[in-house]
């Protein structure tokens, strides 16, 4: 298949940070496993007078300045929350190991993960805090996966927080106290360098804003609906996307643009120089989930249906040639960022 015109328009994202303006957005620089601070948890503690704080605190509050609000305590199991559908589970009770498909998957896992948990911190006219809870097939009030996005929606300010891994040694418990009391004790949250040197950095799949609305999660109605779910305007340009931090300041993602293709229709997709740089494999919008949200199946997901519809493009139903081919472009430019080859530059096209 012949490559459409493509282009890379670097001026998408703004970075929330002094370098900004650094002409070396492909640079290698910057993302490092720092080394060891306090005991086996690197990066824990951070310079301070006169005494150690909380380097997670104390991007809690970094975050908090920069995008108007605070992420709260809150119990997971609240009836304050919402449990996330895994409809027409089968096997009927599959249990997290086992082989299973349902509707609406979770992408990230590739598994039908009932009993997970979403919900709706803060949502207003400028701001969003979401949180979401994966069960990894974990008893009652425990949890093997908690993240939470804070976003202004103005100035585009992000930031993520991650926590309950086994990986990690971290807590699994339900009642979950805000990053700005610091990762807890026992261990609850991963500080942000570890995010930063881990092998799923935040910005490697959320490469075109915030939130990524797979089925997954935007199935969910009512109070808890995930923030932009309605909207077919949502992450698109005019709306600006940064990450908070000097943790996270060498993170970078562009939009990645093909004339005429149907995927820059509604919103950006994305490409980012965590996977370029091979900290992680083909991962973000353009080079992987585009492909995933158009393909003929999806992992543990049922086949095509009225009930289990295809992930793009909104409204259809099954499987669409065109519309794959439209991802299949798209991937297809990303991947000379990824590479490191030249950049499109044409008259038309030009990074």
């Amino acid at each position: 298949m012949e490559l459409e015109t493509a282009v890379f328009k670097g001026d998408q994202y703004m970075r929330y940070d002094v370098d900004a303006d650094r002409g070396d957005d492909q640079s290698e620089g910057g993302l490092v496993y720092p080394a060891a601070v306090a005991g086996s948890w690197p990066g824990l503690l951070v310079a301070a007078t006169p005494e150690p704080v909380d380097a997670l605190a104390a991007y809690a509050k970094e975050c908090a300045d920069a995008i108007g609000v605070t992420v709260p305590d809150f119990d997971i199991d609240s009836s304050l929350g919402t449990t996330v559908p895994a409809t027409n589970l089968i096997p009927v009770h599959a249990a997290y190991a086992d082989a299973s498909t349902c509707d609406r998957p979770n992408v990230l896992n590739g598994k039908c993960d009932h009993g997970s948990r979403f919900r709706v911190l803060v949502n207003t006219v400028d701001v969003f805090v979401v949180a979401h809870a994966r069960k990894m097939g974990l008893s009652q009030g425990q949890y093997g996966d908690v993240a939470i996005i804070q976003h202004n929606k103005n100035n585009g300010a992000t930031c993520f927080y991650q926590g309950a891994l086994e990986d990690f040694g971290l807590s699994h418990d339900h009642n979950v106290k805000a990053p700005s009391k610091g990762v807890g004790d026992p261990a609850f949250w991963m500080t942000p360098s570890q995010i930063a040197s881990s092998k799923f950095p935040c910005g490697s799949c959320h490469d075109n804003g915030p939130i990524i609305r797979s089925p997954y999660l935007a199935q969910i109605t009512g109070p808890n609906q995930l923030p932009g779910a309605g909207d077919v305007t949502f992450n698109s340009d005019g709306q600006p996307y940064s990450f908070v931090g000097a943790d996270f300041a060498s993170w970078k993602s562009y939009k990645v643009e093909v004339s005429g293709n149907t995927c820059n229709g509604c919103h950006r997709m994305g490409v980012n120089n965590l996977s370029n740089i091979g900290i992680v494999p083909s991962n973000g919008t353009a080079l992987d989930l585009g492909m995933k949200a158009t393909d003929r199946t999806q992992v543990s997901k049922n086949p095509h249906s009225a009930d289990s519809q295809i992930w793009m493009l909104p409204g259809q139903t099954t499987f669409q040639q065109s519309v794959a081919d439209a991802a299949q472009a798209i991937q297809h430019c990303a991947r000379q960022f990824r590479l490191g080859l030249p950049l499109p530059n044409s008259p038309i096209s030009k990074p």
